[in-house]
């Protein structure tokens, strides 16, 4: 992260000299509204009204990134201590790491996690790690760009965010139906026309395929085959419907007519036009866009805090050895504890870090004093205090885990 970009963020918050109520603007203490961790899209910052997203969304992604960045130092710190204490820590050594300050414990468990692996025989092993996959919250995204509208006006709900170059998936409360360039729509939820895919229907569904449930003969069928498919009707789950088989239980598959939701659920899933409330899911093959006129670097808050808080699942590992020193113990903790390490540093760490420098560099660039009021100037150093917490949470554990990672010559 520059710090050149944090400095500027806090110049920015106290560049106007105020007090509120005894109490300096520069004084974190006095934005009480500020709390990180908490949905502040209901909070009145007090700033200019053509602020307002802007603003409430740099203090709800400060926090995620906040969270993000703590989440992050414990697995590292979590990975490199439980490694330490299998390869043979004493409880001096272990009380002389906890006796520290958080982040600095992060620090000295990885040197010891790594000082041990060397006495343990990690020269003696091979470590292949496959990359890690993540997945950015698409709803989170696009909850947060609803907030970067410039036009006070804009319904954010009736003006969902698109999906650029690609087919927008949501979850819509109400009926979902194609369009004239898309009449088949992907669906999950009763279909009123024909369903291709899977039905999971207890009255019964015509059924060409897989049936997990009874499959009896009907009109133009001839029941359960051989091969253990069904030619029939099924009451259960068909794996492949008949064509122009109309689903009204829970179509799972594409649909060329409305996607209704099933008795008992309240929204459903789908790629088309959705006539009431919709939330979207995700955006496949394209990119997300606001439909109202929204503040590009904003956006790209928004952007970052999705990375940052993107699910990662921890990569599988091999352990070779080569022989000599205590390599079983190593061998075993490496299996149990490098994953979870790893997912956290390579998978979604350098988001972090990029976030909060991307986070700094918009507020910094974009905000003007003259719009921020006494309450926004006090909240605006507590937002930059915190980011500048995460910076440095990001910055060290991604630091400690490199140091182990790196000795295993990843």
């Amino acid at each position: 992260m520059n710090l050149k970009h944090l400095s500027a963020m806090g110049a920015l918050a106290v560049s106007i000299p105020m007090l509120v109520n005894g109490c300096s603007a520069a004084d974190a203490l006095c934005c009480t509204d500020y709390k990180v961790g908490a949905d502040m899209s209901a909070v009145d910052f007090g700033v200019d009204a053509s602020i307002k997203g802007q603003f409430t969304v740099l203090a709800n992604v400060s926090g995620d990134l906040s969270a993000a960045a703590t989440d992050m130092m414990t697995d590292v710190g979590n990975a490199c201590r439980d490694i330490s204490i299998d390869l043979g820590a004493t409880k001096e050594e272990q009380a002389a790491v906890t006796a520290k300050a958080p982040r600095d414990q992060v620090t000295d468990w990885c040197s010891l996690a790594v000082s041990k692996m060397k006495a343990s025989g990690s020269a003696n092993i091979k470590v292949t790690i496959q990359p890690v996959k993540c997945e950015a919250s698409f709803s989170a995204q696009a909850s947060c760009s609803g907030g970067c509208s410039v036009d006070a006006s804009c319904d954010v709900k009736a003006k969902p965010p698109t999906c650029e170059g690609g087919k927008l998936e949501v979850s819509c409360k109400g009926s979902c139906k194609g369009s004239a360039t898309a009449p088949s729509i992907s669906c999950t939820g009763s279909c009123s026309g024909s369903c291709s895919g899977s039905c999971t229907a207890q009255g019964g569904v015509e059924c060409k395929g897989a049936c997990d449930g009874k499959c009896e003969a009907s009109a133009g069928g001839s029941g359960s085959q051989a091969d253990g498919t069904c030619q029939g009707k099924c009451s259960g789950t068909c794996k492949a419907t008949a064509p122009g088989v109309k689903c009204e239980g829970q179509c799972q598959g594409s649909c060329d007519a409305n996607c209704e939701a099933t008795a008992g659920s309240a929204s459903v899933k789908c790629d088309g036009e959705c006539t009431g409330t919709a939330e979207p899911i995700s955006c496949k093959g394209g990119e997300l866009k606001a439909s109202c006129k929204a503040d590009a670097k904003c956006e790209a808050n928004c952007k970052a805090s999705a990375q940052a808080k993107a699910s990662c699942e921890p990569p599988s590992i091999t352990v070779v050895a080569t022989g000599g020193g205590n390599v079983d113990a190593l061998i075993a903790t490496l299996k149990l504890n490098l994953p979870k390490l790893v997912a956290a540093i390579k998978g979604k760490g350098q988001a972090i870090v990029d976030g909060t420098g991307t986070l700094v560099g918009n507020a910094s660039g974009s905000l003007d004093p003259g719009k921020l009021g006494v309450k926004g100037s006090a909240c605006l150093v507590a937002i930059a205090s915190t980011v500048g917490e995460a910076a440095q949470n990001a910055q060290v554990s991604l630091s400690a885990g490199a140091n182990v990672t790196g000795s295993l010559g990843n």
